[in-house]
């Protein structure tokens, strides 16, 4: 009784340090804020002060998302709860992505438990999860890649239950988490049927004739696509935006001819190479997404220690623990960058975090053929493994903390943020000062609405005006007006303009300028 005192003692103060690294210095890094947090923001934000949308829905399933189509809703009504509570800022925001990283922290220790029966693999397994790169990552910026995790280990943990305990409750509560997670990622839509049908595999193997097993998991999958349904029956352009977006095929085909296209030979062969590539161990371990605003390029999606943990696990699944959930856990790994390869772009890290809970309890598995293989050094096995993984995420959050914002910010648009908070200390005062944006700088209008709204001065909207800043007659412009320009828009009608104070430069985390403030005089 003392010794399982002092676990779960241990599992707490383990749980709150985790919960401490992941959800502090949310407005420091990421450096600044990313346009997709930007359209998930506003529409949270609108959502917890009048229940519409930007555009007016009462609660609508899909958001519109920054012009271009429609966003998955779970990351914007997670954000709008957080919002009831707390003011709107860039770090309460990303909070909603903190809270998902640790409920996957929680459900992997359940999962393990369950698979392993023995509470040091469900330690092991949230310790490698909390201290994996990509994990916490994800799990500080305001992103939707990270959401279907949590509903993927609550469909595993159900599953197992089911097995286990032979209760149908369980069953269909695990498919209504996977057509629950259809919302939570646009890839979600195609890889939630993947492991719907590996469910099925499951249910052939081990319970042939129990029709109503079949039954009740494909209730629980079908009952959570009706509003699914009755959406697109309204708003038909909700799949056909994304597809767009997502550049999956052609958007002047038709959808029979689009599908159809994607079945040619050369096709297929390049969509297979994708996939393969999905398995190169420098990506996997060493670089990482091609975007820095999935990795920092100084650590892989997973840890070094994976890299070994990974392979001794398939061969120790293969030839020792062979089983349908088993071969379920190799199927769902090996099956993770299917939906990401359909689009045809290498390395994006971020659109197969999928991966995840596959990998972890691979990885536990090749621990236990460790533990097996060497009983006297078991001990020793698992304190080198969790050295080895600890001392690479310092190194890792070190860079994190430092080098990579440095490295990521133009990436994230420059410090949009900086320069409008400077506007607004500096114009919100004197409700006679008009306030010129260059339309040239991405999304400017949402990220003014966002940081008003964030400040509570919604009356300068009244007295904003956005401007081409090579076309515009700077005669017109009011004296005391304050004016935005980013550090390439700036030419010699502006810079050596008498009419104009060079009022406030705003720099980067290396000294760089990358905004202008100008006060006419």
């Amino acid at each position: 009784m003392e010794l399982i005192k002092r676990v779960n003692i241990g599992g707490l103060l383990f749980f709150i340090l985790i919960a401490f690294i992941y959800g502090t210095y949310l407005n420091m890094v990421p450096v600044h804020f990313n346009q997709d947090e930007l359209g998930f923001s506003l529409n949270a934000y609108s959502i917890a002060k009048t229940g519409l949308d930007e555009n007016g829905r009462f609660f609508p399933l899909y958001f519109w998302h920054l012009g271009v189509m429609y966003s998955t809703p779970i990351i914007v009504y997670l954000t709008s709860f957080f919002l009831l509570f707390l003011p709107l800022a860039e770090n309460t925001v990303r909070l909603s992505s903190v809270a998902v990283g640790l409920v996957d922290l929680i459900l992997i220790c359940f999962l393990t438990r369950e698979i392993f029966q023995q509470k040091k693999y469900a330690f092991l397994a949230a310790f490698l999860l909390a201290f994996t790169p990509v994990h916490f990552m994800q799990s500080r910026i305001l992103l939707d890649n990270l959401y279907p995790v949590p509903f993927i280990l609550g469909w595993l943990l159900l599953l197992y239950l089911y097995l286990k305990d032979k209760k149908i409750i369980w069953l269909f509560l695990s498919t209504l988490l996977l057509g629950i997670g259809i919302h939570s990622y646009h890839s979600a839509k195609i890889m939630m049927i993947i492991y719907l049908l590996l469910t099925f595999i499951v249910l052939i193997v081990k319970f042939r004739k129990n029709v109503a097993a079949f039954i009740f998991a494909f209730l629980g999958f079908g009952i959570s696509l009706v509003p699914f349904i009755f959406w697109i029956s309204k708003y038909p352009d909700t799949l056909s935006d994304q597809i767009k977006y997502t550049r999956l095929y052609n958007p002047s085909l038709s959808p029979m001819e689009g599908l159809l296209g994607l079945l040619r030979l050369e096709v297929l062969i390049a969509k297979v190479a994708v996939f393969i590539a999905y398995f190169n161990p420098y990506f996997l371990f060493v670089d990482g997404d091609i975007s820095l605003i999935h990795t920092t390029h100084r650590a892989g999606v997973f840890v070094y220690v994976m890299a070994v943990l990974i392979p001794l696990g398939i061969y120790q699944i293969l030839r020792n623990r062979i089983n349908a959930q088993n071969i379920l856990v190799l199927l769902g790994f090996f099956s993770s960058p299917f939906a990401a390869s359909l689009v045809g772009e290498y390395y994006m890290g971020s659109r197969i975090l999928v991966f995840l809970p596959f990998a972890i309890i691979i990885s536990l598995f090749g621990l236990d053929f460790l533990i097996n293989k060497f009983p006297k050094h078991s001990k020793k096995v698992i304190f080198f493994t969790l050295v080895l993984v600890l001392i690479q995420f310092m190194y890792f959050i070190n860079d994190y903390y430092t080098d990579y914002r440095i490295r990521s910010y133009n990436i994230f648009k420059y410090n949009t943020p900086g320069a409008l908070e400077s506007i607004i200390k500096q114009g919100g005062s004197d409700s006679s000062e008009k306030i010129y944006l260059s339309k040239d700088i991405d999304f400017i209008d949402r990220y003014w609405r966002f940081f008003v709204y964030k400040h509570r001065q919604d009356e300068i909207l009244n007295r904003t005006f956005y401007f081409d800043p090579v076309t515009i007659n700077t005669d017109n412009i009011a004296p005391g007006s304050l004016i935005l320009l980013r550090f390439d828009q700036l030419s010699e009608k502006y810079r050596n303009n008498l009419k104009f104070q060079d009022y406030q430069q705003i720099t980067e985390p290396d000294g760089a300028v990358s905004f202008y403030i100008f006060r006419k005089l």
